[in-house]
């Protein structure tokens, strides 16, 4: 479990591929804003859980979130998918 800063943006995977598509294919899915929940999806797991100190605390997590691939990346040079 880890926490990400809330202005952070991640991309979904990309697509499939069509048959018959031509060109490259895209590198990232839709966006992912963290500030914004109405690109969320529904998590992949969730966990709702009462504390002593804090009341309740909630987990969500989503598969398959990156961020996205520049050409200044460490995985520029990554084939296939993430």
């Amino acid at each position: 479990m880890g926490r990400m800063r809330s202005d952070r943006v991640l991309r979904r995977a990309a697509p499939p591929r069509e048959p018959g598509t031509r060109g490259r294919p895209p590198r990232h899915g839709d966006e992912f804003v963290f500030g914004d929940p109405a690109t969320w999806n529904t998590p992949d797991a969730a966990t709702v859980t009462e504390t002593r100190l804090y009341g309740t605390a909630t987990a969500r997590a989503w598969d398959r979130l990156h961020p996205r691939l520049t050409h200044r990346s460490a995985w520029v040079s990554q084939l296939g998918t993430l």
